[in-house]
């Protein structure tokens, strides 16, 4: 493979990052002189040595030859696509191959083609509008992010102050989720979070009682059973509402199918079919609801072991990993309300006097939090002291 190296990137400076791949060494050594004044440009002599390379070095655009041995530059393209949705493509061709290149723009949303041999001032004005065409969608994704973010956030602070057993759980099988997404190695686990936290909106329909059985295992009547049953499809409803969250909305509705595709109605996803948030939402609030019955962890995934077809195995392999070395979590801390502070991690249940639920344990301190805890106080309703960890 022949690429750049970080002399060259460093000699350009802030310019934007490309990558360009064909099986002719003779063409990249061209087509780099012709841009590396403009561009940090990287080079490779194939698909799969291109795809190698993008695993370390950020690009904004990738231009690609049509005709390559091992990987046509449809497919590669194709392929990047797939990997990096952001990366701008182009592809180069011959006159032999436009209807090829038509047909891989139309279905490999590739931005653009061009024929071969192409001017350089046309390829140049190619590339400023490629890069600019990433930097809008990159700011415009992040926009979208932080929106959402906030929303979520809103959203379940809101839950956490009217249904605290619901949204305790919620925190709980949240953090699991960010747990397993690393053992897992997936780099950005913001979607699955995000998929474990709005899971439990539909909470908000059941009455507190059965809220509290819940949280703490306790067996459900039929009716209470049924209740509960239909809240990850009233989670659907509400978070499909939400813009852009369209995916997470889709984990939500098929989180409790089994992975094995046993007992769930006809056309139902199965398997590697499920969205990856459903079938880490699954171990996560499996083994959330078996902590709330079993003494000891082992003992939850034991019983989780014992029904494994119900789950991803390599989900439920990296839930294993993360238990399998002693608790890193320390040692909780007795404290005054005047001492916590948001991010601390409430370690109990806080109960009123007359033994309402009002904070969940495993909750986020947050401000609001705070200020509700100094209302029941001053009313006489809650203790002062409780257990956080920090």
């Amino acid at each position: 493979m022949t690429s750049s190296t970080g002399l060259l990137s460093r000699a350009a400076g802030d310019a934007a990052p490309i990558l360009l791949v064909d099986d002719e060494v003779a063409i990249l050594d061209g087509l780099r002189r012709q841009l590396r004044k403009k561009f940090a440009v990287h080079t490779a002599t194939g698909g799969p040595e291109a795809l190698e390379l993008l695993k370390s070095e950020p690009v904004t655009v990738v231009v690609s030859d049509m005709r390559m041995p091992q990987m046509d530059g449809a497919t590669f393209l194709s392929r990047v696509h797939s990997l990096y949705p952001n990366v701008v493509r182009i592809l180069l061709t011959g006159q032999a191959d436009t209807q090829a290149a038509i047909t891989a723009v139309n279905e490999g949303q590739i931005y653009r083609f061009l024929t071969k041999p192409c001017p350089p001032e046309v390829l140049v004005q190619e590339l400023e509008n490629a890069v600019e065409l990433n930097r809008l969608m990159t700011a415009e994704k992040e926009l979208l992010r932080t929106t959402l973010r906030r929303t979520v956030e809103a959203l379940t602070a809101t839950l956490s102050l009217a249904q605290p057993a619901a949204f305790g759980r919620a925190a709980r099988v949240s953090r699991t989720v960010t747990e397993l997404a690393g053992a897992l190695g997936l780099e950005d686990p913001w979607d699955l979070e995000v998929t474990a936290m709005l899971s439990h909106l539909g909470a908000v329909t059941l009455p507190p009682n059965v809220l509290e059985k819940l949280d703490a295992g306790r067996p459900l009547s039929e009716d209470e059973a049924a209740m509960a049953a239909r809240v990850p499809e009233i989670s659907r409803k509400l978070v499909a509402e939400i813009p852009r969250l369209e995916a997470v909305a889709e984990a939500i509705g098929c989180y409790r199918a089994r992975y094995d595709g046993r007992m769930s109605p006809p056309g139902t996803p199965r398997g590697g079919e499920l969205p990856l948030g459903a079938r880490v939402l699954r171990v996560a609030a499996d083994f959330d609801a078996g902590m709330s019955q079993r003494p000891a962890v082992q003992d939850t995934i034991s019983a989780m072991q014992g029904d494994a077809g119900a789950y991803d195995p390599r989900v439920l392999e990296a839930l294993v990993g993360l238990h399998g070395v002693p608790d890193i979590g320390g040692t909780p801390r007795e404290i005054d309300v005047d001492d916590l502070e948001p991010g601390m991690m409430i370690f109990d249940d806080v109960l009123t006097t007359d033994g309402v639920l009002l904070i969940s344990r495993g909750t986020e301190v947050t401000d609001p939090l705070i200020l509700r805890l100094e209302n029941y106080i001053s009313q006489g309703r809650v203790g002062r002291r409780m257990r956080v960890r920090l």
